[in-house]
């Protein structure tokens, strides 16, 4: 299980993180505040049972999966979204399309609106919203207990721990479309949902530590890194969690992104920065075949950091 001093640490930890992590991205793309702004849900009742079209659903996922196996392609990805909005208008209890949904929307957003904000801040955290609001419909879909606690007013993260690994995709979808969706607007949206998605992703580290390619150890090295030293930030634990991460998904380039941005200014290590972000520009974009839009997209985030530093605005 993961260390519970973790837990304990987690208010006044969290509150440091979510404040650098809401001042970092806002200053670094020019994104202007809201005036926090509430997640919201998909509204009505999981509607359970057979699809009302078998065929027609069957069809509509086969689609979608096609369309977004051409995801590096944007047209395709929209194309995949289309469908998999129409599968589930078959099967509402279909959660694992509710599942792929949310990557998609992340994807979208994360991959290819979050460079197109100056024009479409609207759309780019519509976006985020819909990911989050299609993995809670998943995971009320999958979980009724779920959906009765949620529906009773209780907080996810206090009903996150009835997930098993059947839903851990739900969660982590719903925490990194919650988590990019509050960073892009202020301090008290971040700060309304830090404990949620700290809750959500210590549950996705003690169900699996390997999911998505070391996610939830990527996520704390992020974490320890960004927080001051004064409420708990620690670069030794940083470390220790990208290591892991590295060790569990070495071409996942993502993680050598998050080291240059959060880590090596910290360190005062400019040799680390241009390493890590040479590593990813390097990189060829199939080094993991199935995940080569994504490798694409880390190579543009990668071009902007190294932009960013030359703009001033890592302290080396």
């Amino acid at each position: 299980m993961l260390v519970r001093a973790r837990s304990l640490a987690r208010s006044v930890l969290g509150a440091a993180l979510s404040i650098t992590l809401a001042a970092a991205p806002l200053a670094a793309v020019g994104v202007s505040a809201g005036c926090g702004a509430t997640a919201s849900s998909l509204g009505g009742g999981v509607r359970r049972g057979a699809a009302t079209d078998p065929t027609a659903h069957a069809a509509a996922i086969a689609a979608g999966d096609a369309a977004f196996a051409q995801r590096a392609d944007r047209a395709q990805l929209e194309a995949s979204i289309v469908s998999y909005q129409q599968a589930i208008g078959y099967k509402d209890d279909d959660y694992e399309t509710y599942e792929k949904l949310a990557r998609a929307h992340y994807l979208l957003a994360d991959g290819w609106l979050f460079f197109e904000q100056a024009e479409k801040k609207e759309l780019f955290l519509a976006t985020y919203e819909k990911g989050f609001q299609y993995a809670e419909r998943g995971l009320k879909a999958r979980y009724k207990p779920i959906e009765e606690r949620l529906n009773a007013g209780v907080d996810l993260k206090d009903a996150a721990s009835l997930v098993d690994k059947a839903g851990m995709g739900l969660l982590y979808w719903y925490a990194t479309n919650l988590g990019k969706w509050g960073n892009a607007q202020d301090i008290t949206v971040v700060l309304t949902y830090k404990d949620r998605i700290y809750a959500i992703m210590e549950h996705v580290y003690n169900l699996d530590t390997q999911f998505f390619y070391g996610a939830a150890d990527r996520y704390f090295g992020a974490y320890y890194a960004i927080a001051p030293s004064f409420a708990g930030g620690d670069l030794d634990k940083s470390w220790e969690h990208f290591e892991t991460t590295r060790k569990i998904a070495p071409n996942y380039v993502a993680t050598y992104n998050l080291v240059a941005e959060f880590y090596a200014p910290k360190k005062q290590d400019e040799a680390l920065f241009d390493a890590m972000t040479q590593k990813v520009l390097d990189a060829p974009v199939d080094i993991i075949p199935e995940l080569a839009a994504e490798t694409a997209v880390e190579k543009r985030r990668a071009e902007l950091l190294r932009k960013r530093k030359a703009d001033g605005e890592f302290p080396f």
